[in-house]
This record gives C-alpha cells, structure tokens and sequence, in this order.
C-alpha cells in the first residue's frame, strides 16, 4: 500500500537528483561571467598557469555571484568554443597577434577587455573606451625610472644607460633623459587623450597633475647611452675613464641581458646599483645576476613582492601559498589586481561599468590614477637568492 510517508519521499528524492541540481546550475548560468584569456598549452604555459592561479584566488576572497571561465590563448580555434554572450569581461592576453586576432570579435559584441600584460598602446588602441590597457608603456617606465633617480637623497653624477635594440627600448631611455632634464614636463600619454580611457569622457574629468618640486639632475652630471653592441665591446662599460658609474639602466631584454652579465662582473660592477626594466622580471635573469653577484633591482608592474611591510602583499602571498603551495609570481599579482578591479567595475552596475573602468583608482594591492596614465603602478624588487620564486 501507497502511504503518504512513502510518496513524501520519493517527491524529496525527485527534487534532490533533479530539481536542486538543475536549480544550481540556472543559479550558476545566471552569475556574471568574466573570461580569463591566457595560454594554457605551449611555451607560455607556465605563465597562465600562474594568471589562473592570481584569478582564482581573486574570484575566492571578492567573487561571490560571479564565475570564471577560461580561453587558451595558445589555441586559435579557443574563442569559438566560447560563448561571449554571457561575459561582462575578458580579462588577460600575453600575446599581441592573438589578441589582434580576436579583438574585432570582442568590438563587435561591444565587450569590454582588460589588458594586463600587453604594454603597447595600439592593443587598447583597437578599442577605444572599450579596451583598458593596464600594463605600463615603455616611456611610462622611463619616466618612472627618472623621477626615481630624481628622488634619490645622493643622486648620481655618473649614469650609464644600456639600451637594446628594439625601439621600445629607445623609447624608455628617451623618456628617461628627458624627464631627468625637465622632471615637470608632462608624460606624453596625458598629451593627448589616453587610448585606453573612454571616449566619451570629457577632458575636465581628470584633474590636473599637481606640479612637482623635484630639481632637473645637475647640469655637471655625466649621462652615457649605450646600445648592446657598443657596451659588448672590449672598453664598451669603461666610458668614465678609471670611475665607473655610481647607477646603471639596463633597458634591455631578456638575451641581451644574459649576454651582458658576464661582461658586467668582468668589469668590476659587482657592488654597484644596476636597474633593470620590466622584460627582465624572469627567473632566469635574476639567477644569472645572483649567481655572479651583481646587485639588480627589477622595476615590475603591480607591487614589490619581496616588501614584507605592505600588509597587503603579505596577505596576498600568504594567501596564495595556502590555496597553491607555491609563491605567487607579478604575473599572479596582475591577474589577481586586473579581477579585483573588474569585479569591482561589475559590482557597480552594467551601465556603469565602462565608467568606472575609465576613471579606476584602485588595484587590490596598489594604489593607482589617471594622473599617471591609468596603467599599473611599478615598484622595484631586489633581486636576491630569497626572491627569485616571486619571478616567473
């Protein structure tokens, strides 16, 4: 005989196999949807690995009511498996003609795109209040690295800068020298409307740059370019006759400064301060410059890892080591930084995501604004045997 008690429980164990399951998954449907492009496969495998990482963590401590889905950039048949209709935003991209490829998609279905690792202009350029570029430019790493030195209490009075051979290179170093000369002349991106900031914003939205009191470096002080191939040579680092310089630049990439290393030591610069550029934030530069004793500091995007003191990198690593058994790396970092904001940017609303993309001021683990380009600030990280995990 049928009893209400038997009937009871098969409507309960109905609901539990198919009704709640179902329930869950339309919940799930209905949350926002971020796409985290990066490659998962390939040679740069271990560097989305390391961005899903710095995602997921972000998704776990501010994500709730949002999902994350992935896109293997090192697949070129990745976006189509994707349904784009669902994502607020896409977040990532390591590789220029990747994102070339499926930046006319992302136009066309008017989705916004966070570009954490491009440093080009033209990749926000494709998409004019639509594309955000986070990673500083070139130039904005040069202007960076100037006001540094400008700010140092013994500022030098010998600077050798090592340039390589691409004209991003130049560029840096151009801006350098310039901002060392005329330290309140006004980066170049805020000449002209920032690529990555909306269209639709009027000018009177950014404030005005407070002006600065920093000095011009003396007049008296030597300041030497050198390319590769000239600082390469037998006598290319003996440019100050028996001194040698009291700070070096190294705007170089990742080979030529492996091949300028040895010749560095050589040279007797080993206790002497050698800054090096972004494109030298990998493992295997800082080891080679550790391994012969020469004192670099990396200028990287987001915050200096190795800084003990800022609480919140100190949570930010001791977090991610717990969820992963491992050190972050900067590239975690901007991840974890560029889905912060991009909740952010969603919690405040679809209409008025753009905007708040447009005029952000706050990363999880640094401060940033629009007076300085809107891009990722830079901080510096010592190299040291202690600190190569935090390197790629």
């Amino acid at each position: 005989m049928i009893t209400l008690k038997k009937i009871a429980g098969a409507v309960i164990l109905f609901l539990a196999l198919f009704g709640f399951p179902a329930a869950a998954a339309a919940q799930e449907a209905e949350r926002t949807a971020f796409l985290l492009a990066a490659p998962e496969s390939g040679p740069l495998a271990d560097f989305g690995l390391k961005a899903r990482q710095g995602a997921e963590l972000a998704l776990s401590i501010w994500g709730g009511g949002f999902r994350l889905e992935f896109l293997d950039e090192s697949r070129p048949e990745a976006l189509d498996e994707i349904d784009l209709g669902d994502m607020a935003l896409v977040l990532g991209y390591f590789t220029e003609n990747r994102f070339a490829a499926d930046a006319p998609r992302y136009l066309y279905l008017q989705k916004p795109v966070l570009l954490p690792y491009l440093t080009n202009e033209e990749a926000a350029g494709r998409g004019p209040g639509l594309f955000f570029r986070l990673m500083p430019t070139a130039g904005e790493q040069g202007r960076f690295l100037a006001l540094e030195i400008l700010k140092m209490n013994r500022r030098p009075s010998r600077l050798l800068l090592v340039t390589g051979l691409r004209p991003a290179q130049a560029a840096l170093v151009g801006e350098l020298v310039e901002t060392l000369a005329r330290p309140d002349r006004p980066p170049e991106a805020a000449l002209a409307e920032d690529p990555g900031s909306r269209a639709s914003s009027p000018p009177a939205a950014r404030a005005p740059a407070a002006k600065s009191n920093i000095k011009p470096l003396d007049s008296k002080a030597r300041v030497v370019t050198l390319d590769i191939a000239q600082a390469l040579e037998p006598e290319g680092l003996a440019q100050f006759g028996k001194n040698r310089p009291d700070l070096v630049v190294l705007a170089l990439d990742r080979a030529e400064a492996l091949e300028l290393a040895p010749r560095l030591a050589e040279s007797g610069y080993g206790q002497l301060p050698l800054w090096g550029v972004t494109s030298l934030g990998f493992r295997e530069v800082g080891a080679a410059f550790t391994r012969l004793n020469l004192d670099l500091r990396l200028c990287l995007p987001a915050a200096n890892l190795a800084d003990q003191e800022n609480l919140a990198v100190r949570d930010f690593i001791r977090q991610f080591i717990d969820a992963y058994k491992t050190r972050p790396t900067w590239i975690s970092a901007l991840t974890f930084d560029g889905l912060n904001l991009a909740i952010k940017a969603a919690s405040n609303g679809e209409d008025g995501l753009l905007d708040f993309l447009a005029g952000r001021t706050h990363h999880a683990l640094a401060a940033y604004d629009l007076n300085g380009g809107g891009h990722t600030p830079l901080a510096f990280m010592p190299v040291r045997a202690a600190t190569l995990g935090f390197l790629p």
